[in-house]
C-alpha cells in the first residue's frame, strides 16, 4: 500500500528539494492575506462530474499525470495552487514517476499496484453514485483508510483525488517531514485551505 501512495504523496516529498519554492509559496499566502484581509469569492463555472461504473474501474490501469486542484471559493488559494500545479510534472519527473512506471490492477474488493519490482496490495470500496473510493491499506507497516472521489475525464481516463489535509496527515507522521521546514511550511497552508484536493489521472492499459 506504502506504494499506492507514492504518486499522491510526491506532491509534498518533491517540495523538500526545493526550499525556496516553499517559502515562496508561504510568502504569497502571506503577503497577499494581509493586504486583502479577508478571503475573496470567486465564481466557478461548475461542471457536473462523470463517475464511473463499479464495472468501469475494472481491468489494468497506469499512471499517466500528477493532478492538483482546489474546490474552495478563496482567490488566494486559486492563484497559489494554479502556481504550483505547473511545476508538478517536472519536478515529478526528477523522481522517476513518469508515464509508463506505475501500474496498478483493480478487481471487484482489490487493487495490486507495482512498480518496477516493487508491489503491494490495498482493499477498496467503491460508491458509483458518489464516485468514492475508499481505499483501505498500509503505510510504513500502520494500517491507513483513505477516501478519493474518482471521475472520468478526457473521454476516458480516471482521475481519482484526495483531500491533501488527510494525506499530509500521513506525511507529517514520517522522519522526512520532521526533518523537513518544507514540508512543515506546506502542511500549514494545507491546514489553512482545506479545499485542496491531489491525486492522479490514470490511462487504461488493459481490461
Amino acid at each position: 500500500m506504502k506504494k499506492l501512495f507514492f504518486v499522491v504523496v510526491l506532491f509534498f516529498a518533491t517540495f523538500s528539494l526545493q526550499q525556496t519554492h516553499a517559502q515562496s509559496l508561504t510568502d504569497l499566502f502571506n503577503g497577499l492575506s494581509k493586504l486583502l484581509g479577508s478571503t475573496q469569492e470567486t465564481q466557478k463555472q461548475v461542471v457536473k462530474p462523470v463517475y464511473p461504473s463499479s464495472a468501469e474501474l475494472l481491468g489494468t490501469w497506469g499512471y499517466s499525470s500528477p493532478e492538483m486542484i482546489y474546490t474552495g471559493n478563496d482567490t488566494l488559494a486559486s492563484i497559489a495552487v494554479s502556481s504550483v500545479k505547473g511545476q508538478i510534472p517536472a519536478l515529478a519527473n526528477k523522481f522517476g514517476i513518469v508515464p509508463g512506471t506505475i501500474n496498478a490492477d483493480v478487481t471487484k474488493k482489490s487493487i495490486k499496484a507495482w512498480r518496477g519490482e516493487q508491489k503491494s496490495t490495498a482493499s477498496y470500496t467503491y460508491i458509483p453514485s458518489t464516485g468514492q473510493a475508499i481505499i483501505t491499506g498500509k503505510f510504513n507497516d500502520q494500517k491507513v483508510i483513505l477516501t478519493g472521489t474518482v471521475e472520468v475525464v478526457n473521454g476516458g481516463d480516471l482521475r481519482i483525488l484526495f483531500k491533501a489535509k488527510e494525506l499530509m496527515t500521513i506525511v507529517s507522521q514520517t522522519s522526512t517531514f520532521k526533518e523537513n521546514t518544507s514540508l512543515q511550511m506546506i502542511k500549514e497552508v494545507i491546514d489553512s485551505y482545506p479545499g485542496i484536493q491531489v491525486g492522479a489521472v490514470v490511462k487504461r492499459v488493459a481490461k
